[in-house]
């Protein structure tokens, strides 16, 4: 083992994201056999952070969201990678972190295959000069579509004048005035919670009326909001490794591959507040809700037919018009959502996991795999699970 270095996290440790970011720091750092003690503090997800001034160690992992502390670790110049979506000292900091573009793409093709075609987007009102470029992708990727994509976007300044109730009313207002159903990402699940209180406030339904997806997944937040709380699963414990692994280079003086590594998002953690079809047709919903339902199970498309009083004919013009898909790939596209969620939720291995998903075997679960998401389930599962 080599000798021991102190490394300080200047990471939140109150939500899924900075547990998971420590959680991957520590796998690198035992998988590699890395004689690392961690300087570390309770600290919530906007708690001010900044080394103290008396510390001494070896090297630093930080969420850089103020200029104070990117200038502080510039100066004392450790090696240090910065794990947040703000882009301070950037040139001089290397960084790693979630693709932010890259989640807003996987939030709006998530919407619009459940077939919404009305959205609106809700970003964070506790990050002033703060360049949202989450936000912007997804407007983008939605205007890219044809549709329009307004934003919850008060005055910081005023804004943050108002109390609590306030703020809350306000965009209550903002909600009623959308048409509905409409699909609503929020920037975080802070925001997104702020969105279904919002909405009950307003009594609108959701996700009846205003299904909404935060842009994270964390469990605390998702599990008190109500309805339950969507997330985007950033994948922190890749995020955590990779950056130990940057921080471990930078230490023993190598070249680092990439400056900037950004690692995509791992999947969508479906719950009751986009739980919804968002289709006009009764009967093209009835057949997505019942492929959905019935995505563990091995159905043909006479199946599906049997169910729905709907013809073939009509189905598939119905599902390329409204999902811009084909039923049966829908099908294989349900499916594989099932198997990602076995993937990430359980340790079952990838046989059970394919005969669980209504493949008969898991060369199919693979085959589709690589088409759908450019992997293999084994090589999901250890991008974002590192062994125990």
């Amino acid at each position: 083992m080599d000798q021991a270095r102190r490394i300080a996290l200047l990471i939140d440790t109150a939500t899924t994201w900075g547990q998971g970011l420590i959680e991957g720091i520590a796998n690198y750092a035992r998988d590699n056999a890395r004689n690392w003690l961690f300087s570390i503090e309770p600290r919530g997800k906007y708690d001010r952070m900044m080394l103290a001034p008396t510390w001494r160690g070896h090297g630093v992992i930080a969420r850089i969201t103020h200029a104070d502390l990117a200038e502080q670790l510039m100066s004392l110049r450790f090696p240090a990678v910065n794990v947040s979506w703000y882009s301070l000292a950037e040139g001089v900091i290397p960084r790693c972190t979630c693709d932010e573009r890259a989640a807003a793409r996987l939030a709006a093709e998530y919407f619009l295959g459940k077939g919404y075609r009305q959205f609106a987007y809700c970003g964070s009102t506790l990050r002033p000069n703060y360049h949202d470029r989450f936000g912007d992708e997804f407007r983008q990727t939605i205007a890219a579509e044809g549709y329009p994509c307004p934003a919850f976007q008060p005055e910081p300044k005023e804004f943050a004048a108002l109390d609590s109730e306030e703020q809350l009313q306000q965009l209550s207002r903002w909600l009623s005035d959308l048409p509905h159903p409409t699909a609503v990402l929020a920037f975080d699940d802070v925001q997104g919670r702020q969105v279904t209180e919002a909405c009950a406030q307003a009594g609108l339904l959701a996700p009846q009326d205003i299904a909404v997806l935060g842009g994270e997944h964390d469990e605390l937040s998702s599990r008190i909001s109500s309805p339950p709380l969507s997330g985007i699963d950033q994948n922190p414990l890749e995020v955590g490794f990779c950056a130990a692994e940057m921080l471990d280079d930078m230490l023993s003086g190598r070249d680092l591959v990439e400056f900037n590594r950004m690692i995509p998002p791992r999947r969508i953690v479906t719950r009751h507040s986009t739980d919804k079809v968002a289709m006009q047709d009764d009967l093209l919903a009835m057949a997505v809700r019942y492929i959905r339902d019935h995505a563990g199970e091995n159905f043909r498309i006479e199946d599906l037919l049997a169910e729905v009083p709907i013809s073939r004919r009509a189905m598939e013009i119905g599902f390329r018009k409204h999902l811009g898909r084909t039923p049966r790939e829908e099908i294989r596209r349900a499916r594989i959502e099932r198997a990602v969620c076995l993937l990430c939720d359980t340790d079952w291995p990838v046989t059970r996991i394919a005969a669980a998903c209504g493949f008969d075997r898991p060369e199919l679960l693979t085959r589709a795999f690589r088409k759908e998401l450019k992997t293999t389930p084994s090589d999901f599962r250890k991008r974002g699970a590192r062994p125990a």
